[in-house]
């Protein structure tokens, strides 16, 4: 676990869909966009070609892997690829890419080259844990010969470049697996980052009924720097949607700190190509931005999706060309997006000395590391005053002022101060 990356802030692109820059050549012409608004990691999902058997939609899930060994021709080609990451280290942006090591299609290379890689049913056919993932088989790593190739095809990414892996569903892969993963790769490049798609404890639940075994988070983190807040994500929901309230989630984000290591790091987000955009949860801009200021403020890296910037309600379909429109950008929420990212740069953000406080139910305020940065968010209708009690200058982020000695004032929309 590296706490070097907790104030990481990513972009995740799903290429297909990503507007007119949809390749890895035409990619590289976004990098400059994406690096004016601050970002430390492009995320990149699933780059590699995807498999026609039982595929769903017309062109098929990306989390359907036919060979993890090459690259899905719609965006190029291995040298392609190689340059686009070039590119976005010439731009200062780390390359993460996404890893689906729990199942391949089923027309697959590996299961046309070794089909006792995989589960069977009792009539010995190859099956997937997860009864709609239809398109999908799961690999045994019971069988120990599987370990030897999927490391393989990791250390051969980091030799192309690659820093960082988003594994998909981590927790359905032995840990055990990824320490050793995590070990050879770290002899190609040490400040690998590792993010894990860590899941509902519904998802576990529903595993476990079926006889499956699902790491819970604290034993993922055992080989993963960062995991999804997934473990939360249900209290997340509910909180957009009103059903219950700021101080039920907030206290579900402060139990995190009692049940994990001490530096762990959880990736927070308003939206990801699984979930709901924000523009369509949320009735009001300002409520995104709330939503939006919460993600960056909560302890650890921060995810935004792309097409977020915009004002589209509708989530990309994963199985068809259904592009971004990025014509309807909107610009006072790409500076924020830039101001925060910019903002969580500041090692103050590495700590893990956060406090969370809650004002007359609606109001919270979030302290780092005595007060070097302290920001309030109004979650209610009405203007709530506080005390902040704060010596000294300091500079508010959102709207370039400066303020000295910071008594009481009445908060309506976020407010974030830095110590000067």
């Amino acid at each position: 676990m590296n706490s070097e990356f907790r104030n990481l802030s990513i972009y995740s692109i799903y290429i297909r869909n990503h507007g007119d820059k949809n390749t890895f050549e035409k990619l590289k012409g976004d990098l400059k966009r994406i690096r004016s608004m601050n970002f430390d990691v492009v995320w990149l999902l699933p780059i590699h070609p995807i498999g026609s058997a039982n595929k769903k939609g017309e062109l098929g899930c990306p989390y359907s892997i036919k060979d993890f060994g090459d690259v899905n021709p719609e965006y190029g080609d291995i040298d392609s690829f190689k340059s686009f990451v070039d590119a976005a280290h010439e731009e200062g942006i780390k390359v993460m890419i996404d890893v689906v090591y729990n199942h391949t299609s089923y027309d697959s290379r590996l299961f046309n080259e070794h089909p006792e890689y995989f589960i069977k049913d009792i009539n010995g056919k190859p099956f997937c844990k997860v009864g709609d993932w239809s398109d999908v088989i799961d690999l045994d790593y019971d069988n120990k010969d599987v370990w030897r190739p999927m490391i393989g095809y990791l250390k051969k990414w980091s030799m192309l470049g690659v820093d960082g892996y988003r594994c998909d569903v981590a927790s359905l892969v032995p840990v055990e697996f990824w320490k050793i993963a995590r070990e050879e790769v770290a002899k190609i490049n040490p400040n690998t980052m590792w993010l894990a798609e860590s899941v509902h404890k519904e998802f576990i639940e529903e595993m476990a009924e079926k006889g499956f075994k699902v790491y819970d988070d604290k034993e993922v983190y055992g080989a993963f720097d960062i995991l999804y807040d997934y473990d939360i994500r249900s209290q997340y929901e509910a909180f957009v949607k009103g059903e219950i309230s700021l101080r039920d989630y907030i206290d579900a984000v402060k139990n995190q700190d009692e049940i994990y290591p001490e530096d762990y790091i959880k990736l927070r987000f308003i939206e990801n190509h699984d979930q709901k955009r924000m523009s369509a949860c949320a009735d009001s801009m300002e409520k995104k931005v709330n939503f939006t200021v919460l993600s960056y403020m909560l302890k650890g890296a921060t995810l935004v999706y792309a097409g977020q910037e915009t004002s589209d309600i509708h989530t990309p379909n994963l199985f068809e060309l259904d592009s971004v429109n990025f014509d309807r950008m909107i610009p006072e929420y790409v500076k924020l997006i830039g101001k925060l990212n910019l903002l969580v740069e500041d090692e103050v953000f590495k700590t893990k000395n956060v406090n969370y406080e809650i004002i007359e139910d609606n109001l919270l305020v979030v302290r780092y590391e005595d007060d070097k940065v302290v920001s309030a968010i109004n979650f209610g209708e009405k203007e709530i005053e506080y005390d902040f009690n704060l010596k000294g200058e300091y500079e508010e982020i959102l709207e370039d002022s400066i303020f000295a000695d910071v008594d009481k004032l009445k908060i309506i929309k976020p407010i974030i101060m830095r110590r000067r």
